[in-house]
């Protein structure tokens, strides 16, 4: 229908006439219409939220996007991301943030060479199929560092050892177990540079925090175990120094870096017997029998642990590694069948001493049957 004129007709007035009819299907079409332009007016908007100002090789950087509408977090969002180089996605997942002003999706990539160009990005709406204005990708530099000799191949924001053990390998070296935790770090790239031996025991990558346990056999001469690491936060080298000081135990009482922790041992042995002293006290004070059967737990706790170790039958060419790790470190294989002294267990791997008093882990498909 016609829009009346906004000017003053000075015009005598017409005859009045019928208002013209609109047909059924013309109808239906104005009204389809009106919705597919309520359609196009709620698409998603992306921008980007942060570009990098600046960039390393071997970096882990983050790209936010923003997308709006906020009620786009309530569907299942397809990224494109094409045309990229230099970089490579790191985590394909992107981690989402829901705020007043948007949705915030932060991806992760890995810097391989000094060209850098951003990825062009499209969104779409799996729901709908309704696409996303492109975003284009930026082209940037990325510094080569140029790092002192004891560098251990890591950037990152921050890297912790949280734990480390020593212990003799042999009569010219050492081994030096250690955990450490990193964040926004390829952990998987560290590397010690003047090690006899090195490799990891465990490896758990993640943009928010890595973990790794890792092994170094050093000679026994070295009085600490050096290296540097980039902080990427500080953009400048910080030096990690672990001092040696070799434990009594042999090779793999590095089982104290192991998942159960057999650290604690002597202090639950010793609460229990301080707990079943009390208990007696108590009953010898109050005469109330339920104290003497309450001191009947932790003194039998006790006596359970400090029962001389049981053996465990051992196949000949069982390897024993240095963790209770299936992927860990081979450090011996029995020359032949014979029945070893057991100190503990973990999942499926028993610790055992050795008649040369190194100490291993064995796993249970290597354990006689009978």
């Amino acid at each position: 229908m016609g829009e009346p004129s906004v000017f003053t007709d000075t015009s005598p007035a017409p005859q009045e006439t019928q208002p013209p009819q609109t047909s059924e299907n013309e109808a239906d079409t104005g009204i389809n219409t009106l919705f597919n332009d309520a359609e196009q007016s709620g698409g998603i908007t992306l921008e980007h939220s942060n570009i990098p100002a600046h960039l390393y090789i071997g970096e882990i950087f983050p790209i936010t996007i923003k997308l709006t509408p906020v009620d786009v977090a309530s569907g299942n969002i397809e990224y494109t991301l094409q045309n990229e180089e230099g970089i490579r996605v790191f985590s394909a997942t992107p981690r989402r943030a829901v705020k007043v002003d948007g949705v915030y999706d932060t991806f992760y990539f890995l810097v391989q060479s000094a060209n850098v160009r951003l990825p062009d990005i499209t969104a779409t709406v799996s729901s709908t199929g309704m696409d996303s204005n492109p975003i284009s990708g930026s082209s940037l530099i990325a510094s080569t560092l140029t790092p002192p000799a004891t560098f251990a191949n890591v950037l990152a924001d921050s890297f912790k050892i949280i734990d480390y053990k020593t212990t003799a390998y042999n009569q010219e070296s050492n081994i030096v177990v250690f955990t450490a935790t990193a964040r926004r770090c390829n952990i998987g790239t560290f590397s010690l540079q003047n090690a006899i031996k090195q490799g990891f025991e465990s490896k758990l990558p993640n943009v928010e925090e890595s973990q790794i346990t890792y092994y170094a056999i050093i000679p026994n001469t070295q009085q600490s175990l050096d290296f540097t690491i980039f902080n990427l936060s500080k953009k400048r080298y910080e030096s990690i120094s672990i001092p040696i000081v070799v434990d009594d135990d042999s090779v793999s009482t590095q089982s104290d870096l192991s998942p159960t922790d057999s650290r604690h041992t002597e202090l639950k042995v010793g609460a229990a017997a301080i707990l079943g002293i009390i208990f007696i006290a108590m009953y010898y004070w109050r005469r109330e029998q339920w104290y003497l059967i309450a001191s009947i737990a932790p003194f039998f706790f006790v006596v359970f642990t400090l029962l001389p170790n049981s053996s465990v039958c051992v196949k000949k060419g069982a390897p024993l590694y240095i963790l209770p790790i299936k992927s860990g470190t081979i450090f011996e294989v029995t020359m032949e069948e014979t029945n070893i002294e057991a100190e503990n267990q973990v999942g499926d791997f028993t610790k055992i001493r050795l008649d040369n008093k190194k100490v291993g882990w064995v796993n249970k498909r290597d354990i006689c049957s009978n």
